[in-house]
């Protein structure tokens, strides 16, 4: 039996048309967890395709590729790039990052790097700052000059000037996205009401494809950092159009 076909048997088994059924508690990442265990999909943090060559996806608005940290922020302890590129090295805690360069969420009390102030690619947002990619390295760049927010003036003078403060080196990504999406490709499960009813695939892509989609904005950058959690939430997703570009079959 090859690989495809024991994916096929082990939903139409036990995924296809079984009640998704999650404690009242449920959290966002449970139902994918309880998608993976009914798959034979034991949860880790592997670089690696889930199952036989093949990343496993759920169908959503927008699917993420991954949560993919920065080689480098302005933050980190070890960041050569951001240090030879800004002519210093800069002194700032994670908390200062997200209340430098991200905004307040009044409602929670807390300050976070996700939502308006989040990069895109080749547009300056009106808190100073741009996604780029050189030499296939993604890199946010923030400008002072740029940055339209009343309290800029708050910031350190050393940050007051054209700076780098993030950036994934292509040999830290290239490696994240060959092993999980350029082996043999991928399949999406789609939910029916309460219940998973097809699974789709798609063929495989590379890191080259991955930041051709960058560019032509298929692909963005959806960081959900925020103070008080350590984990980083440094998103790439993408929405229908780039999978349902990709897609082969449907069962």
């Amino acid at each position: 039996m090859n690989g495809k076909q024991q994916i096929i048997d082990i939903f139409m088994t036990n995924v296809k048309g079984i009640a998704v059924c999650l404690p009242a508690s449920k959290h966002c990442g449970q139902e994918g967890h309880w998608l993976e265990t009914r798959m034979g999909i034991k949860h880790n943090s592997k670089n690696e395709a889930d199952i036989n060559g093949y990343e496993m996806k759920k169908l959503s608005k927008k699917i993420t590729f991954g949560d993919f940290s920065a080689t480098e922020y302005i933050f980190s302890s070890k960041k050569n790039s951001i240090n030879q590129y800004n002519l210093n090295d800069v002194k700032i805690s994670r908390s200062d990052f997200m209340r430098y360069f991200g905004n307040l969420n009044i409602e929670k009390n807390r300050y976070s790097w996700s939502g308006s102030c989040v990069p895109v690619y080749n547009i300056w947002n009106a808190n100073g700052q741009i996604m780029v990619i050189e030499n296939n390295d993604i890199i946010v760049y923030y400008s002072f000059d740029r940055d339209m927010r009343a309290n800029k003036v708050n910031l350190p003078e050393q940050l007051q000037s054209d700076i780098m403060i993030a950036i994934w080196k292509s040999e830290k990504m290239k490696p994240h996205i060959d092993n999980k999406f350029n082996q043999n490709g991928f399949f999406i499960c789609e939910k029916i009401g309460n219940a998973y009813e097809k699974i789709r695939f798609g063929k495989a892509f590379n890191f080259e494809y991955f930041i051709e989609c960058i560019k032509n904005k298929q692909i963005i950058f959806d960081s959900g950092m925020y103070d008080g959690n350590s984990r980083n939430y440094s998103q790439f997703r993408a929405g229908a159009n780039f999978w349902n570009e990709l897609i082969i079959e449907e069962y």
